[in-house]
């Protein structure tokens, strides 16, 4: 959930909304921060956005929704234009929405060992293992999480490299991680963060 305290951000030379909610994404998006702006955004855990939007996960995935189209935020945007104590206000908003739900264990079990495992897993035995389907595993999944069991193991495969990365060789990394070369390893890290394994790791720290 990204909110806008000031200024103006925007993808694409499009602005984008005040206070929105974005899914997860399979793909890079730039963000241009234009001078004096201040955002505060709030990264949700896995199958955690279900507990205050009544709308299915999987209909966030590479999308952001204008939060105005979700719920009334006339009095949030009231009080942060206000108040300075923005961690306050946004942690009240969000108590408001609490929903109460009981969470999906069996897809908080599949979570947890996916990312145990760094995203190097075999879908088809994670769901056997959980004793259900894999048709009824995927619909479920995607509802909680937003996006299919496959595609979550992807992107945390590749977060977990992004993260761990050391001097090794591409072509060591990738087979370390489970592709089958390093072209496969180079297209799969070029769609999810728009450059090359050389190119990123070279380039300076966006954050």
């Amino acid at each position: 959930m990204a909110l806008r305290l000031k200024g103006n951000i925007s993808s694409q030379n499009e602005s984008l909304p005040t206070y929105s909610l974005s899914g997860l994404r399979k793909t890079p998006r730039l963000i241009q921060y234009h001078a004096g702006t201040s955002n505060l955004l709030i990264l949700f855990k896995e199958g955690g956005i279900n507990a205050f939007f009544d709308i299915p996960a999987h209909e966030f995935f590479n999308e952001s929704i204008s939060l105005d189209t979700l719920v009334d935020i006339a009095f949030l945007e009231d009080q942060l234009s206000e108040c300075t104590d923005y961690i306050g206000i946004v942690e009240n908003f969000l108590l408001q929405q609490l929903k109460h739900r009981t969470p999906d264990q069996l897809i908080l079990a599949a979570t947890k060992a996916i990312k145990e495992q760094q995203g190097n897993l075999n879908i088809t035995q994670l769901a056997s293992s959980l004793y259900i389907s894999q048709d009824a595993f995927e619909k479920r999944f995607r509802k909680v999480i937003g996006t299919t069991p496959k595609q979550f193991a992807s992107l945390v495969r590749m977060q977990s490299i992004v993260k761990n990365y050391s001097s090794k060789d591409f072509t060591h990394l990738a087979l370390e991680a489970g592709y089958f070369d390093q072209a496969h390893f180079n297209k799969a890290f070029k769609q999810f963060t728009g450059l090359t394994p050389s190119s990123f790791f070279n380039t300076p720290p966006q954050w």
